[in-house]
């Protein structure tokens, strides 16, 4: 690795209701001001403790390609922020926001990168090591993310039901009908055929949250429920696949999705391991040509945190998404029969002053 990287700066814990402070109406030069300069100042912090974890990784993991790859974009992107002017006027913030944008773009393989890195290098860390580095660079990650597009959409949005990234009345309904008919077009061209999706309970519910996490964790869970239950009635010779099942409830401050399969269930041997990073059940193959393979991919847009499938991060990282703010994602396996996944989300609205970027 290049020469060794310091920080003694401390990370300010920041709540979402701060973050949030910028985008509240009405918008003006002076707000926009504000948000660039605070997100041109945290976000260096954040990045070189990224660095000074890479940094930390055993000698002969972090040479190896991948994840040096990951590390140098690091590098750069601390650099970049730090060294750039000070943000005075309307001119240096647009400059300092098409550097967001760039940037973001920059990162959006780096999930996909690690994973190949870690593959190749898993003989010489232990799986709870991974495991630690991973959580804390995804969790990271998405706190970083969340700074860099929430100024990124307050230059964009003009929706009133966002403030920046947030929308006020996310519809679960229409998300979940999104990417249903988004994966069961990837299963159809992959398998052939697909399973009906079924979307019941309280469809009418609208909340505060931030729909592109609600996208991933969603296409993630019918992903794995589609291809579970076509590859499972290929093997028995079922010609009709039965529904998956998706309900909608909402309770005070909670909203609950629970996602119901018939896909044959998880042997009791794997079933503690499926929230394990690079633990998969799908065939090792090119998963960059496999079709379901891209739909984590394109179910969230482009950030400092990209999904990845095929190669065992797709729960993993769901869950992680699930609970950054507060919720929670669970699954229930019946071998031989199918999945209950229950996903549970806090209304960020409810949550402001507690959750810490």
């Amino acid at each position: 690795m290049v020469s060794r990287f310091t920080t003694t700066k401390l990370i300010k814990p920041v709540t979402l209701k701060q973050l949030v402070q910028f985008g509240q109406p009405p918008l003006n030069t002076a707000t926009l001001l504000d948000s660039a300069r605070y997100t041109k100042s945290e976000l260096p912090v954040r990045l070189a403790r990224r660095v000074k974890a890479f940094q930390n990784l055993p000698f002969i993991v972090g040479t190896n390609p991948y994840i040096m790859n990951v590390y140098n974009l690091y590098c750069n992107s601390f650099n970049v922020i730090r060294n750039f002017p000070e943000i005075n006027d309307d001119e240096t913030d647009r400059e300092f926001t098409q550097l967001l944008k760039q940037t973001v773009n920059l990162h959006a393989e780096n999930i996909p990168t690690l994973a190949r890195g870690f593959q190749e290098c898993k003989k010489y860390m232990s799986n709870e090591a991974i495991k630690r580095f991973l959580d804390d660079l995804i969790r990271a990650r998405i706190g970083i993310r969340l700074i860099a597009e929430q100024h990124i959409a307050l230059h964009e949005r003009s929706d009133p039901n966002f403030i920046g990234i947030i929308d006020a009345r996310t519809h679960p309904e229409n998300l979940i009908r999104t990417r249903a008919d988004f994966v069961q077009s990837l299963c159809e061209v992959h398998y052939g055929s697909f399973p009906e999706i079924c979307i019941t309970g309280q469809t009418d519910t609208r909340f505060a949250y931030v729909p592109v996490h609600l996208e991933y964790i969603i296409a993630e869970i019918l992903k794995n429920a589609c291809r579970a239950t076509v590859e499972l009635s290929q093997k028995i010779g079922r010609k009709d696949h039965p529904a998956i099942e998706v309900t909608i409830s909402r309770g005070k401050s909670n909203i609950g999705i629970r996602v119901r399969d018939q896909g044959g269930g998880i042997s009791a041997k794997d079933l503690p391991s499926i929230f394990e990073y690079s633990y998969t059940t799908a065939k090792q193959e090119n998963y960059s040509g496999n079709v379901l393979g891209s739909v984590t991919t394109m179910s969230m847009q482009a950030g400092f945190g990209g999904p990845i499938a095929g190669l065992g991060y797709g729960l993993p990282l769901a869950r992680l998404y699930a609970g950054y703010f507060g919720g929670s994602m669970n699954l229930v396996s019946l071998n031989d029969h199918g999945c209950d996944v229950f996903v549970k989300l806090k209304q960020i609205n409810e949550i402001l002053d507690e959750v810490e970027i």
